[in-house]
């Protein structure tokens, strides 16, 4: 799957954007703001590249349906392709939930 370039971090994006005074007590909050940021634009790139890669895949069963003869050609393309976009789907709710918890959990963990 074809991601876009990351050009900065997300953290180092906001801290050098703006310099605020922040009470020693809300830097929790703050630190919990670049995590909720980083993992949204992760999951943001990841879902971008996903819906690409299906549309591809779809126009591609699209034209194969197009080229066939018969009716039950159509049937075991369209199986397939139903197959197909299943297992897509499913891993790409594996790889989102993996941003999410490897987010909730302070960014420790695998990353892809």
């Amino acid at each position: 799957m074809t991601t876009m370039p990351k050009s900065a971090g997300t953290s180092e994006a906001l801290r050098s954007s703006t310099r605020i005074a922040v009470p020693e007590g809300n830097q929790a909050l703050v630190n919990a703001a670049e995590a909720w940021f980083a993992a949204t634009t992760e999951c943001q790139r990841e879902m971008i590249g996903f819906v690409s890669l299906r549309l591809e895949k779809d126009a591609a069963t699209t034209r194969e349906i197009m080229g066939c003869q018969n009716l039950a050609d159509v049937a075991a393309v369209h199986s397939r392709w139903m197959e197909e976009t299943l297992r897509d789907y499913s891993s790409e709710m594996g790889k989102l939930t993996t941003i999410c918890t490897r987010s909730a959990n302070g960014g420790s963990g695998p990353k892809g």
